[in-house]
């Protein structure tokens, strides 16, 4: 299934989460929000913090860039019909205004 934020990711998702506090605290929760680990800026942040995966800019580029990777990733989704028009628009507006690789 096409999904637009793995296709253009701007980190790694779990499908599990540590819980913070509370009865199960330290204990691994799946029912809850999955955790999400962002990817380091620039390549010297990554090897700086020994960062095995690609950073944003190693991906992308640019600002343009990730815009560019959501709109092929919302298109392909819209194509595939996992995605109305209305949300890949919202997707490509939410990346435009984004500060994803922006100065």
């Amino acid at each position: 299934m096409p999904v637009v934020l793995l296709q253009a990711p701007l980190g790694t998702y779990l499908g599990w989460n540590v819980t913070a506090s509370g009865f199960h605290k330290g204990k691994v929760c799946n029912l809850r929000r999955v955790a999400w680990i962002p990817f380091a800026k620039t390549r010297a942040e990554r090897l700086a913090s020994g960062d095995p995966r690609l950073s944003l800019q190693e991906r992308y580029g640019t600002h343009a860039g990730y815009v560019f990777a959501v709109k092929a990733a919302a298109a392909n989704a819209l194509a595939r019909g996992f995605l109305l028009q209305e949300d890949a628009d919202s997707l490509i507006a939410e990346a435009e205004a984004s500060n994803v690789l922006n100065p």
